[in-house]
């Protein structure tokens, strides 16, 4: 088969591939799920700076370079917001009604980020039967997945810092700058991807092996020059609109993270990992060992790569455990812990694609392949029936007209007020930080409808939940119910 030939195939199988995950991800989005995050409001205030400056291109700019929190996906997300709010305004719709294109937009980066291992995998010298591996894989991790449907940094963030990489993985002074650009704006988008922000760095000074040190402090000099291009170009414009400075921000911000569990960082990124992926998870890890330990016939070059990216894992996952357990500076989350999967990804598809060079091995990638489109399957399945808080509400107010509301446990405060009415919604709303369950309904009570709450799915239990509180979601009945309690009364005890 001619070069030509097998160029294509792995051209369109790649097409093939990203358009999947972009029509998963679209799905996903259809389905709802928009603004059920409280640091979805990352993205409500952009939308509130257009409504606020409607005639004022001035403010709309200062507003923006105002943002306190991840700044950078303030920028980011100011072209869906702007296009949401001008439809809004051309419809005659509220803002909040057409949330499903800034998720249609924002959805796919997650995409991109596929797209850019496979990039990463070429650039670092693999074949496009390795790359197209590690992308598939990447397509295939949850942990990529079900995130795609809220409005959060989280994608845009990682599919810059993958952007670095690919960037880092370069030899000029303009491969230095550029990755040095894009891990800054990475992490300038969304502060906690700090370690993959390092982490490509790192590999771009030290990626060949043993790279002589003059040549390192070089790339380290034009990254850095990089680096603070983002940053210089956005307080330049903060300084002629008169915003207050970057840096301030990102002070406050790291004062203010204090959900979650400190002393679980060794363990809850493998929790939080097991949860999301399951089988997927064992075969990253396998295929670890195997590039560590196995003691067959390697090709050089790629196990030399593979290396990297699992010592990438490990300086990620040590930098997360060491942070929280040891120091106590952050908490480990979910989010935080999916920066080891692009590592995963990489190396896995190197461990595959040597396997695929022995007979022996074959049948193993054979077998292991049918497993994992099973499990894949399964671990998708439980995003793409998610149904959240605001769409039961509009679902059930539409028919009933307005009800009640109440909640199975004790702790989070109720969002929606008390109001007569023979219907109670029950645990329609973010549950955060529950403390106990509430006594059971009586057997009376009419059960009329049933949704699973989101937090039933098991990985957005590790989003600023500890451990006691994760053990009350999974003990309480905290779906979200309509009952019928016969007529008006007072709130349950």
């Amino acid at each position: 088969m001619s070069r030509a030939i097998i160029w294509s195939v792995h051209h369109r199988a790649l097409i093939l591939l990203l358009a999947a995950a972009s029509l998963l991800r679209l799905a996903l989005v259809a389905q709802g799920g928009q603004l059920y995050w409280p640091d979805e409001r990352l993205y409500t205030q952009v939308l509130d700076i257009f409504d606020l400056n409607q005639s004022s291109w001035f403010g709309v700019v200062k507003a923006l370079v105002s943002t306190q929190d991840h700044l950078g996906f303030a920028l980011i997300s100011a072209g869906p917001a702007g296009l949401q709010f001008a439809l809004s305004r051309a419809l005659g719709r509220s803002g909040n009604a057409l949330t499903i294109l800034p998720g249609v937009v924002l959805s796919q980066f997650s995409v991109a980020a596929i797209a850019l291992v496979y990039a990463i995998a070429r650039r670092a010298g693999r074949d496009r039967v390795e790359a197209l591996i590690a992308a598939a894989l990447m397509a295939s991790a949850t942990t990529m997945f079900y995130y795609a449907r809220h409005l959060l940094p989280y994608d845009s963030s990682m599919a810059l810092g993958l952007l670095a990489l690919w960037c880092g993985l370069g030899t000029t002074r303009r491969d230095s700058i550029s990755c040095g650009a894009a891990a800054s704006a990475a992490f300038i988008a969304y502060n906690g991807y700090w370690l993959l922000v390092s982490v490509v760095i790192l590999v771009h000074l030290f990626h060949e092996g043993r790279t002589p040190m003059r040549l390192a402090l070089e790339r380290a000099v034009f990254a850095g020059v990089g680096a603070l291009l983002v940053p210089v170009v956005i307080m330049a414009v903060q300084v002629a609109t008169g915003a207050p400075f970057l840096l301030s921000g990102m002070q406050r911000l790291a004062g203010t993270v204090t959900d979650g569990y400190a002393p679980e960082g060794f363990s809850v990124t493998w929790a939080y990992l097991w949860h999301a992926e399951h089988g997927l998870l064992l075969v990253w890890l396998v295929a670890a060992l195997l590039v560590v330990f196995d003691t067959g016939e390697w090709n050089s070059r790629r196990r030399h790569t593979a290396t990297v990216w699992i010592v990438s894992a490990v300086f990620v996952y040590l930098g997360l455990a060491f942070s929280s357990a040891l120091l106590h500076i952050f908490v480990v989350m979910g989010r935080q812990s999916r920066q080891l999967v692009p590592f995963f990804c990489l190396a896995t598809a190197a461990a595959i694609a040597q396997l695929l060079e022995r007979r022996q091995g074959r049948w193993v990638v054979g077998a292991c392949v049918a497993a994992l489109v099973l499990q894949v399957a399964w671990n998708f399945r439980q995003p793409l029936q998610q149904r959240f808080p605001r769409d039961v509400m509009a679902q059930i107010t539409a028919k009933y007209g307005p009800v009640d509301h109440d909640m199975t446990l004790e702790g989070p405060p109720l969002i929606n007020p008390h109001e007569p009415s023979q219907w109670v919604l029950l645990n329609a709303q973010h549950l955060y930080h529950p403390r106990a369950p509430r006594p059971p309904l009586p057997s009376r009570i009419l059960e009329v409808m049933r949704f699973p709450h989101p937090l039933q799915f098991m990985p957005y239990q590790y989003e600023g939940f500890d451990p006691m509180e994760r053990q009350v979601l999974r003990n309480t009945d905290i779906a979200m119910r309509l009952i019928d309690i016969g007529m008006p009364v007072d709130p349950l005890p």
